[in-house]
């Protein structure tokens, strides 16, 4: 399996991966943590973060809304463009490993996009987070759902049929077939055993820019299979209450139809999610 070395050199070395710096910039899902932010903090105090804060626009837009606000990242140059463009804000840069270094009780929010199937180590790195939330702070994350069973049927349903649709949707209609038994088989055990399950897999580093231009996502370089369930049942081991977990709308998708579907289905089959969770204050 990947190794958080492996995953620590790929961000910051692969020739791939510094190509992204040309086209990196706000992302539709940003919006969407940002509603929730808003709908669920009485206003904006305190000290914010951007968990995996990429060149830094989200971090930019919580110190605009009031925030004290913080970027940390795995990605050196991703943090070197974020500081060129944001000379004012704290950018943090992060190590292989789930510590963070802050101390605890010291945000009073923390966003994070698309970030938590990049870490090795998913339930310390949860953890973390929630040592370093001050109570009654709120988590607010996006994340793509590898365990939806809707994700490996896609070559069943789309009009347009597609060479390669990904390595969790299959090489063929057996593969696929095969992804959706097991997708069943491990959220059948995280539902019957209320215990996350946090199922590693290989990420593809180096097919990754043949796969990111084709629209793979988290397809190839999540280095778990991550998934709502899971995430929901360790918050609330940790003392979290969790208090929306939702589809969003898809920041490739172009059917309104489709995002709109996203949005009503229930969070086990939909991808990408948006959870929202607050420190209880008791803990």
């Amino acid at each position: 399996m990947t190794t958080a070395g492996e995953t620590y050199r790929f961000y910051n070395q692969s020739e791939g991966y510094l190509e992204r710096l040309d086209g990196a910039g706000w992302r539709p899902e940003y919006d969407a943590v940002l509603a929730a932010l808003n709908n669920y903090q009485a206003q904006p105090h305190g000290r914010a973060l951007d968990y995996g804060c990429g060149v830094g626009d989200l971090a930019a837009s919580l110190a605009r809304s009031g925030y004290q606000a913080y970027g940390a990242d795995i990605s050196l140059p991703f943090l070197q463009e974020a500081r060129s463009r944001y000379p004012g804000l704290s950018f943090v840069a992060l190590d292989s490993g789930p510590t963070l270094p802050f101390p605890a009780n010291n945000f009073a929010a923390i966003l994070s996009v698309n970030t938590l199937e990049h870490v090795a180590r998913p339930a310390l790195s949860l953890k973390e987070l929630v040592r370093v939330l001050e109570p009654g702070g709120l988590l607010v994350m996006t994340f793509p759902n590898l365990l939806s069973p809707l994700r490996p049927l896609r070559r069943f349903v789309v009009r347009r049929r597609r060479a390669r649709y990904g390595p969790e949707s299959g090489e063929s209609a057996c593969d696929s077939l095969r992804l959706v038994l097991r997708n069943l088989r491990v959220l059948a055990a995280v539902t019957l055993t209320h215990r996350p399950q946090f199922r590693p897999r290989q990420a593809d580093f180096a097919n990754a820019e043949q796969y990111r231009r084709l629209g793979y996502g988290a397809d190839y370089d999540a280095v778990w299979l991550t998934n709502p369930s899971d995430v929901a049942w360790r918050l609330r081991q940790l003392g979290m209450e969790v208090l929306a977990v939702r589809g969003i709308a898809g920041a490739s998708e172009r059917s309104r139809v489709i995002n709109q579907l996203r949005r009503s289905l229930p969070s086990h089959l939909s991808s990408p999610i948006l959870l929202v969770a607050r420190h209880r204050r008791s803990v």
